[in-house]
């Protein structure tokens, strides 16, 4: 395994106490690179009563929904819902709305299919990432196609696939892998790049390689979930990145790709999963790799650490992890750890509001929160098999719900 940024622990120097005194914390230099070193406790905790302002899909509704994959909004506040199973792209106005359906299922301009993933890009264009095989198709707001973006081409010929984008004004940041022959084996390199607008590579931050190969393969949860999901683009240009499987640590980059800070909690320690949690899971993952026969699939015995992370308007940094989600407090939908522009624990958010974090799945989009009922049956009907033979009821169908974030302010510059 080759990564890009590896720190080790020389002759940290210890830099200035920072403005805020409240904090527990230290930074030090390691290796020319600053690491703001947290305590597990915040400075503050904070629990925020959701709004909810609308909700779609269920029984009662026409618009039916299958695997969301990603929310987008447009400057009028519009929201654009991938799903990965109907191949489609749902538009809703502010209040719920349903305004129009773009996109399709095919390998024509405009279509996809299994889509993993979307970003709103230059040009203001929606980017939706197909992972194998790898393309990226793009669509004007209105549905128009608007061309394939321009992946990099992959030496030797070999082919390549895309997971996760996010875009802005100037770049396109995709997180994907490229195969090739080297040697006599084949290596798979994942990496996280950022392009412009016309494919050409701008910046490298990370990337790690790997031997693969199509048959008898000996799949490891800490290798195959890698960072290739774990990672967040700024409106300032940032990006982070959670890079270890384990470890709560996070990489933050300047636009530049220079290595701004690195987040560290060394006293975060990874939870336990419990022999009906590794059953699901190992279920899912079976099912994922089940393309590759006669594979095994060696499943982590502990939680991933860092799920999902999103960068918020005023700078903050919001990252969902392992405790957040599986050990809550009572009364809580999840709790967040939140993370100032730079790199110290000010604050844990508590989201009050009807759900189950390890069924449902939230996305981050402007002020607001949406949530997504049962998404984990959703990709293991997807991707792990039917689980309706185990349960004694029906399940509910997809519902969409949307939020108002409101509460304090967060980011403390």
């Amino acid at each position: 395994m080759k990564r890009v940024m590896l720190f080790c622990y020389l002759s940290p120097i210890v830099l200035a106490a920072p403005a805020l005194a409240q904090w527990k914390g230290e930074e030090v230099v390691q290796e020319g690179v600053r690491h703001v070193i947290n305590p597990e406790e915040p400075i503050e905790e904070v629990r925020i009563e959701l709004e909810e302002l609308w909700r779609r899909g269920g029984e009662d509704d026409d618009v039916l929904f299958g695997l969301v994959s990603q929310l987008v909004q447009d400057d009028e506040e519009n929201i654009y819902l991938l799903d990965g199973q109907l191949s489609e792209i749902q538009v809703f106005s502010p209040d719920g709305e349903h305004v129009d359906t773009i996109g399709r299922e095919g390998e024509g301009p405009g279509e996809f299919r299994n889509a993993s993933d979307m970003y709103r890009g230059p040009g203001d264009v929606l980017g939706v990432l197909q992972i194998f095989p790898g393309r990226i198709v793009q669509l004007t707001t209105d549905g128009s196609p608007a061309g394939n973006f321009p992946l990099p081409e992959v030496e030797g010929g070999g082919f390549q696939l895309v997971f996760t984008g996010r875009g802005n004004a100037e770049r396109v940041v995709l997180a994907g892998a490229q195969q090739h022959m080297e040697g006599g084996q084949q290596i798979q390199v994942t990496y996280l790049k950022a392009f412009d607008a016309d494919g050409n590579e701008i910046v490298h931050y990370h990337d790690e390689s790997q031997e693969t190969r199509f048959g008898g393969m000996k799949f490891q949860e800490k290798k195959f979930s890698n960072f290739s999901r774990r990672w967040a683009l700024a409106p300032d240009g940032r990006v982070a990145c959670a890079v270890d499987f384990d470890d709560y640590k996070i990489h933050v980059w300047a636009p530049d790709g220079s290595v701004e800070y690195v987040i560290d909690r060394p006293g975060y320690t990874p939870i336990t999963r419990t022999d009906a949690q590794k059953k699901r899971f190992q279920k899912l993952f079976d099912g994922i790799t089940r393309w590759n026969p006669n594979s095994t699939f060696e499943l982590s015995p502990t939680h991933l650490t860092v799920g999902q992370m999103w960068f918020r308007e005023d700078g903050s940094l919001w990252v969902l992890a392992s405790r957040g989600t599986w050990e809550p407090e009572s009364g809580v939908f999840a709790s967040i750890d939140v993370y100032d522009a730079r790199g110290r624990y000010v604050q844990q958010v508590h989201l009050v509001m009807d759900g189950d974090p390890v069924e449902d799945g939230i996305f981050f989009v402007g002020d607001r929160l949406y949530l997504v009922t049962d998404l984990f049956s959703a990709l293991m009907a997807n991707f792990g098999g039917d689980e309706q033979e185990e349960l004694e009821e029906e399940p509910e169908p997809v519902q969409v719900v949307a939020f108002r974030l409101q509460g304090p302010a967060i980011g403390m510059k």
